[in-house]
């Protein structure tokens, strides 16, 4: 399969990570900022590889019913571990600090970091256990669950900044310990309607600027529907908890 193949043939996002990995001029540092699977990745995948089709890059991938895990990993992960293993630590120290980002962001920033921290110590005594100590496996493997999860979002918002040079909401819109248990309810039931409808509207957005990538205002409009997603699903998982609590 090569690049024009995967546009006319609708092909996967792991394809299309494998021949952008095969392009003689990729970038290792792009092609880690885009392993997960999402809307935005896959509209920076197709704009490189659109960018790669008018230079007439030649690129083909063999074609297959399923790209397995293990041909992602030969030809997709090991290429980029290589590169950073071939660099000094300090160099990537240097790319990444707090001083790129508004003020705003620099609590997120520290936070992500402590949480990698704590997420290895974690890891370190999860790999120590004893093969019968479930229970405490269990409680440690919850507790490197949460601490990923707040480091994605944590990347989430900032690459955000990276990208488009937008703050992404990361708070709640207001105290909602001030509601009782049937505000709250129908307040999330609000909430779950208002995130349905947005999606749809984002799915639709999605489409129109992939096929007018050049359209800074639909770009715009596109990432303030997206931050406006966020707000709300900030919102609803606040009033979830609250829910959880009582």
């Amino acid at each position: 399969m090569d690049i024009q193949e995967w546009f006319d043939k609708n092909g996967t996002y792991q394809e299309g990570l494998m021949i952008y990995a095969s392009l003689p001029f990729k970038s290792n540092l792009f092609l880690k900022s885009i392993q997960r699977e999402n809307i935005s990745n896959l509209l920076k995948l197709k704009y490189e590889l659109k960018k790669a089709l008018n230079n007439k890059s030649a690129v083909i991938i063999k074609q297959s019913e399923k790209i397995t895990t293990e041909e992602v990993k030969t030809r997709v992960i090991e290429p980029i571990l290589q590169d950073f293993k071939n660099k000094d630590a300090t160099t990537s120290l240097d790319k990444e600090n707090m001083a790129m980002y508004p003020m705003e962001l620099h609590e997120t920033y520290r936070n992500r970091i402590s949480d990698f921290y704590e997420a290895c110590e974690l890891k370190f005594k999860l790999n120590m256990l004893h093969p019968d100590a479930e229970e405490e496996a269990f409680d440690l493997i919850f507790k490197l669950e949460i601490l990923w999860e707040k480091i994605d979002r944590a990347w989430f918002v900032l690459n955000h900044w990276k990208d488009y040079n937008r703050i992404m909401p990361m708070k709640e819109t207001e105290d909602f310990t001030k509601l009782n248990g049937i505000q709250l309810v129908k307040r999330r039931d609000q909430l779950q309607t208002s995130i349905s409808k947005r999606n749809k509207t984002l799915d639709k957005l999605s489409q129109e600027v992939e096929a007018s990538p050049e359209d800074r205002t639909k770009l715009n409009l596109y990432n303030r529907k997206k931050e406006q997603l966020q707000q709300l699903l900030i919102d609803l998982e606040t009033i979830r908890n609250l829910l959880k609590n009582e």
